[in-house]
């Protein structure tokens, strides 16, 4: 096999290397926002039910329902910093995804740049047997231009 032809080759599957981590990107960055917005909907639960509770104090509310508002909020409070956690690793599977991505995209890009390369030196190769093959001709017919002179 040429060289040009394992070039090629390697860009395709450096190609498609580079579009599976693109869509695992993708696919990362949706978890994200989606954790985002989970973690939003529980801050602003947390935010409403506070209000609440705050509201029923003022107004007087007896020991066992403070309680029991309390556990939830305390619930509530945990889920949150779980959801934190969850965006966290979220986050950090996207960054490790983009790293991967920027990686394959530099190793794409760079076969991508020596098939260029290469496909240009080709294309200079094939103009000069060009060049020379008519430059032969063009010889040759003077040559014979020549000789019927001579005669």
């Amino acid at each position: 096999m040429t060289t040009a032809r394992l070039l090629r080759n390697a860009q395709q599957v450096l190609e498609r290397h580079e579009q599976r981590h693109a869509q695992a990107l993708v696919e990362c960055e949706r978890q994200v926002r989606q954790n985002l917005l989970k973690l939003s909907e529980l801050e602003r639960y947390l935010e409403t039910y506070l209000h609440d509770f705050e509201q029923h104090v003022q107004a007087g509310i007896d020991a066992a329902r403070a309680r029991s508002y309390q556990s939830f909020i305390a619930r509530v409070a945990q889920a949150i910093a779980e959801q934190q956690q969850v965006l966290a690793r979220a986050r950090t599977a996207q960054a490790e995804e983009l790293r991967r991505w920027r990686d394959a995209a530099r190793r794409s890009a760079a076969v991508d740049h020596l098939v260029r390369r290469g496909a240009e030196a080709a294309q200079r190769r094939a103009e000069k047997a060009e060049q020379a093959a008519a430059d032969r001709h063009a010889q040759r017919l003077w040559a014979l231009k020549g000789t019927r002179r001579g005669s």
